[in-house]
């Protein structure tokens, strides 16, 4: 897979270089509407480990297929692409939005604010998918509101 410098990241290992999961502030990752609390800080994976789903997955309440993710950084990241590695068969979300630089979004926000961006999602079962952003300021905090009935 081409990737956004310059090689294939199949032939180098560029966890290291390019991932920002070492910049999460994780102690205060969060979710709402999530089935089971605290679900959302075992998806958050290194680079290498993106595939290993054991150790555990996130999901919206049964009925209510809409997640609000929010993501705080331990300091301002520049954010190129976003890797998205959801389930087989309708179990994946199928829309995300992006806010930025916002605390406490809850869902009224997240409905009436405009996003700096927003993708229509597929299913990426192999993590090689990576969908880009438009958005190139630094930013300390990245709230993502997923849609769809594979939320």
């Amino acid at each position: 897979m081409a990737c956004l410098h310059d090689h294939s990241c199949e032939d180098h290992d560029c966890s290291s270089n390019w991932s920002l999961y070492k910049h999460i502030d994780m102690s205060k990752v969060s979710a709402l509407n999530e089935a089971v609390q605290g679900s959302v800080k075992s998806v958050f994976r290194a680079w290498e480990h993106r595939l290993d789903s054991s150790g555990g997955y996130l999901e919206s309440n049964e009925g209510d297929p809409e997640l609000i993710v929010f993501i705080p950084f331990t300091s301002d990241v520049k954010l190129k692409s976003i890797s998205i590695v959801g389930g087989a068969d309708g179990t994946s979300p199928s829309k995300m939005r992006a806010f930025i630089n916002r605390d406490g979004i809850d869902f009224s926000d997240a409905q009436s604010m405009q996003p700096v961006q927003e993708w229509d999602l597929v299913e990426n079962l192999q993590g090689v998918l990576e969908y880009q952003t438009r958005f190139g300021a630094p930013i300390c905090t990245f709230s993502l509101l997923f849609l769809g009935d594979g939320c």
